[in-house]
């Protein structure tokens, strides 16, 4: 086999090739139109497959694709009820892998996350003695980048006695949105969790020589087998890749691998979001320079060598000035939107007066939507990762007048995140459909600063049907929600009708500066919610109850 210079080119380079770049698939049996890979990438995976076959390894070729909330509402809703909390700030990268001639495939999920071509599947078992390796040029300048696998079902039953289900019971909403069973297949449970710490922009940074993560060269081996780890490094290293460019995610020993029916099945995510330049983002989406092999030993006489359970890294957060010593700030601006609103609290406090609540830190008992935690007890932990923290509002009603103020400390400017995405959720897809980042919140809440300490780190915005007329009041720092399925809620007459769906906004907290996971949950301070009525709206508004799930 030919040696390889060492390869950590930049996207100029790579641009450089653009005349022999070539189908992903083109050393391979089946076409997958979806990527365009660059020649030097091919020319590895040549390579690497040659290598491995003539040890006796079986290679198959696989191809990625973006999801995006379209495919929620084409697939996901449809086959499984839910759009899992999908983050609306940018659509995701799913790896699509052949299916071994020997492996289960559950014709009710397959299209879950979308149509694979035949003989492909995005969720699919792991064999114990396999691995499935992902590489090419990772993607232009962003604030973040991961790729994670995700326990998505298996055969069981959730523990009823433990303090997350004992929590949500009295609420049919919570209930069936953390503890749900694959539809038309009741001896499967919905788990969609994570198994491990995240693999991202700041991982490979810290770990690769050149210090890069973005524009580069990057492999990442997921399996849950020591051996085929080190066997497929040792290919790599024939064309001179650096092994500090090489990632694996282990697959843990507690998951039930096999190729049978009753194993667990997985898949894998690639998020990829606020791209410095959205243009080069795109491109990148457009074409993803990025193969997929599925590897796996025939030697069916040597045993798989196991990992142990996963241990989560330590995650903190900024302790001085700590975000809890924002909460007095935080109330004074509810009080201070409440009262140039004409509609003040009662006691000068809406939190006292019930006018504001807080948001939800759900990576916080008894909910806790840790990977390894809602496996223990066969919880839905709707994608999670240890990359962010997830706060979340109540369900609101819009159409009766409402408006509602979100007020919180903004990570970005406190010191615990690199980026900040506020999501507009509907309830009854559990789909993002919009987003603010924290370019749109900074500065939000400055118009209050003569009367309002900090406000420089904490974010004002308003939500509603209907901005317009708003203007004053809200210092144009409002979203109008339309009443379409796609880009937004449709219209509810009545909120205690069973079909009605509402809004729910969530913000995420990714990565706190100088670390490479999101920030303690315990050392964020959750958003306040303040319920205001339009001033031209002649109805009074009707209080939801507190509810923090859907229907």
């Amino acid at each position: 086999m030919k040696s390889f210079r060492r390869i950590g080119f930049t996207l100029l380079f790579v641009l450089a090739l653009l005349p022999v770049w070539i189908a992903s698939s083109a050393f391979a049996g089946s076409a997958a139109p979806e990527n365009i890979t660059p020649a030097a990438v091919q020319d590895i995976a040549q390579h690497l497959t040659l290598d491995l076959e003539q040890q006796g390894f079986e290679v198959k070729s696989g191809y990625l694709r973006v999801y995006t909330k379209q495919d929620c509402e084409q697939y996901s809703y449809p086959i499984m009820r839910s759009c899992y909390g999908n983050n609306p700030a940018a659509p995701y990268v799913l790896p699509v892998v052949p299916l071994w001639h020997d492996e289960y495939v559950d014709a009710l999920t397959l299209n879950t996350f979308g149509e694979p071509k035949e003989g492909h599947a995005i969720s699919h078992r792991f064999d114990p003695r396999e691995a499935i390796v992902i590489f090419g040029l990772l993607p232009p300048q962003a604030d973040y980048f991961g790729l994670q696998t995700y326990l998505n079902t298996r055969v069981g039953v959730w523990d009823e006695n433990s303090a997350a289900y004992r929590a949500v019971k009295s609420s049919p909403f919570l209930l069936k949105l953390f503890f749900a069973k694959v539809p038309g297949n009741e001896k499967r449970i919905q788990l969609v969790a994570s198994l491990s710490n995240a693999i991202n922009n700041v991982v490979i940074e810290r770990q690769s020589a050149s210090h890069q993560a973005f524009e580069q060269l990057r492999v990442f081996i997921i399996t849950p087998d020591r051996y085929m780890d080190g066997a497929i490094r040792d290919a790599l290293g024939k064309s001179s890749l650096a092994q500090g460019d090489v990632f694996t995610e282990p697959i843990p020993q507690d998951m039930r691998i096999g190729l049978q029916e009753s194993a667990d099945d997985f898949f894998t995510v690639i998020r990829y979001a606020m791209p410095a330049d959205e243009a080069a983002a795109n491109a990148w989406r457009a074409n993803l320079p990025l193969v997929v092999l599925r590897i796996r030993d025939t030697n069916l006489e040597r045993q798989p060598e196991r990992y142990p359970l996963v241990e989560l890294e330590e995650r903190t957060a900024v302790e001085n000035p700590a975000e809890s010593e924002l909460a007095p700030d935080l109330k004074d601006l509810v009080f201070a939107v409440s009262q140039r609103w004409g509609q003040p609290c009662d006691q000068n406090d809406c939190v006292a007066a019930e006018r504001a609540v807080s948001f939800q830190n759900w990576q916080l008992p008894p909910i806790s939507l840790v990977g390894p935690q809602c496996t223990e007890i066969g919880m839905n932990c709707l994608g999670d990762t240890q990359d962010t923290v997830y706060q979340l509002s109540p369900r609101l009603w819009l159409d009766g007048g409402q408006v509602y103020a979100a007020a919180g400390p903004l990570a970005t400017e406190t010191g615990n995140a690199t980026y900040v995405g506020l999501g507009l959720n509907s309830t009854l897809k559990k789909k993002g459909f919009d987003n603010l980042s924290n370019h749109d919140l900074i500065d939000t809440a400055l118009g209050y600063s003569s009367a309002v300490s900090n406000t420089e780190q904490i974010y004002l915005y308003y939500f509603t049907r209907d901005c317009s007329g708003l203007e004053e009041l809200t210092d144009g720092k409002c979203i109008s929600i339309a009443s379409t399925e796609e880009d937004g809620l449709p219209f509810c007459a009545n909120p205690n009708d069973p079909t009605c769906t509402f809004l729910q906004l969530s913000v995420r907290d990714y990565i706190r500066p100088g670390t490479q996971r999101g920030p303690d949950a315990a050392g964020t301070l959750p958003p306040l919610l303040l319920t205001l009525q339009r001033p031209d709206f002649a109805a009074n508004v009707i209080r939801l109850p507190v509810v923090f799930g859907g229907d």
